[in-house]
């Protein structure tokens, strides 16, 4: 095959990859805090000042909030704004494309195997995809690692750049920790990969000062309207994540996780397979984001984000050493029969272009689709909301947790008990709601306490057999939801 058409041809299948993680990653606009990002979004471009104190619930209104999204907040809502649930949909895939895309630049042998270790990636990442703030962060470890990835061949990298990047990144998601680790992490590789005398290792002159404008960093990251608070933040959230399903750790019943274990088995393998010894800054990487990810399923996305060059890589001299040499004798040993006719370059083209086409037709049909109001509200309380809006019924609402965001979206006239910023209401507020589920006398007095007279919950809760003996009266009931009254 010519160079030209191979080049095409080469350019073809990541694209088509890349069409694919579009539409893997394609998502229904119905997190449980996509909500409630939106409506603080909506807040401060209405208002035109940031929130940093709790306007949406009555159990911790007015207290402080350390909002470390408020900048994605304002870009979600903006997003939301132009095209509600399709625009909001859009990006979430476009983002998919632009992290792993960006990853793909670090990537090395076939096409097709690159192609493949990307849909990989994407199927890893697919558990925790949604639109939420956190998409900053896994473009922004993209870049990041991406950007360290060219310092060995770039003496004259502008490294003073990170300090604009972390300021940017801590004011869109807090998982600028994720930056900062990998830093970390890229730093004593390169120190023992030094020390053990191997020869592809940073410049002595760029370490010192990656060094230095990590330290800078780290101080960077101040530069937010929270200030040192932002720094507490990920320990804070760490006191109260235990009850909290996204911050456990990877349930590997979920076939949605088993693609994380091949991802990691698979490098393994490689290792295990060729003559190449994995560099420090790369070891460093991936026992260190796999170990976060088994800790907490949310990591899962920055695991896939960071393995994916390194497997591509490791896969890429395993392919050559074992795979390809063997096809080639598998080659020669066969006698063809004819020799292929090849397509005009001009009539390649447009058939690549017919089939990129159609294949960009199929993902924005499939978000049209995902993106109906119907598909929206399937999991959320819907008609009970509009219930609650036709007859006003009295008093402080108690609220199921996972439907918080969504009340403080669509039931703006009733604050809510809770909701999905867990930092905010720390583990006493959180105790308090399963005590309440949980049933029995201490729920009875925790309703009592916050002069709770409306619930919305799900089916099945303990405390939805107990009510009607406390002098509670069951005024609506679906499939989806329970009010109760007194």
């Amino acid at each position: 095959m010519p160079k030209e058409k191979a080049s095409l041809f080469n350019r073809l299948i990541i694209t088509i990859a890349l069409l694919l993680v579009f539409i893997l990653l394609s998502r229904t606009p119905a997190d449980a805090d996509m909500w409630w990002h939106l409506r603080s979004g909506e807040e401060m471009v209405t208002q035109g000042e940031i929130l940093l104190e709790d306007i949406f619930s009555y159990t911790r209104y007015g207290a402080d909030w350390v909002n470390a999204f408020w900048l994605s907040d304002v870009l979600i809502y903006l997003v939301f704004k132009v095209g509600e649930y399709f625009a909001l949909a859009s990006f979430v895939s476009l983002m998919a494309v632009a992290t792993f895309g960006i990853a793909a630049k670090q990537m090395r042998g076939p096409a097709f195997l690159r192609a493949l270790l990307l849909l990989l990636a994407a199927l890893v990442a697919a558990p925790i995809w949604s639109p939420r703030p956190q998409l900053f962060s896994f473009l922004f470890l993209a870049i990041l690692d991406y950007w360290l990835s060219t310092l060995k061949k770039n003496e004259k990298a502008r490294l003073w750049l990170l300090i604009p990047f972390f300021i940017l990144w801590a004011n869109l998601h807090g998982g600028y920790v994720w930056g900062i680790l990998l830093l970390i992490a890229t730093l004593a590789g390169e120190l023992i990969n030094k020390w053990m005398g191997k020869e592809d290792v940073l410049p002595a002159k760029t370490h010192k000062n990656l060094l230095l404008f990590t330290f800078l960093a780290f101080f960077a990251v101040l530069l937010n309207p929270s200030g040192f608070e932002l720094w507490r933040l990920p320990f804070h959230t760490l006191d109260v994540s235990l009850s909290i399903q996204e911050w456990q750790s990877p349930n590997f019943h979920q076939i949605s996780f088993h693609p994380m274990l091949w991802m990691l088995f698979l490098l393994i393998l490689v290792l295990a397979n060729t003559g190449r010894k994995l560099g420090f800054s790369d070891l460093f990487k991936v026992l260190g984001f796999t170990y976060m990810t088994f800790v907490s399923q949310r990591n899962v996305a920055p695991f896939a984000i960071i393995l994916l060059p390194v497997l591509s890589r490791e896969f890429s001299s395993f392919w050559n050493e074992e795979i390809a040499l063997r096809l080639v004798q598998l080659a020669r040993g066969s006698k063809a029969s004819s020799t292929p006719q090849e397509l005009p370059l001009k009539l390649t083209r447009f058939i690549n272009g017919i089939l990129i086409s159609f294949i960009l037709f199929a993902a924005f049909g499939n978000l049209y689709f995902l993106t109906r109001p119907e598909k929206v509200d399937a999991l959320y309380p819907r008609a009970a909301v509009q219930w609650i809006e036709e007859n006003q019924p009295e008093g402080a609402l108690l609220n199921s947790y996972n439907w918080g965001g969504y009340l403080i979206w669509n039931l703006r006239e009733y604050p809510v008990f809770i909701d999905g910023r867990a930092d905010l209401y720390g583990a006493e507020m959180i105790d308090q709601w399963k005590q309440v589920t949980k049933g029995g006398e201490a729920a009875q007095q925790i309703l009592d306490e916050w002069d709770v007279n409306l619930i919305l919950l799900e089916p099945g809760w303990a405390v939805g057999n107990e009510l009607s003996e406390q002098g509670w009266e069951l005024l609506y009931e679906d499939d989806i939801s329970v009010v109760y009254g007194r």
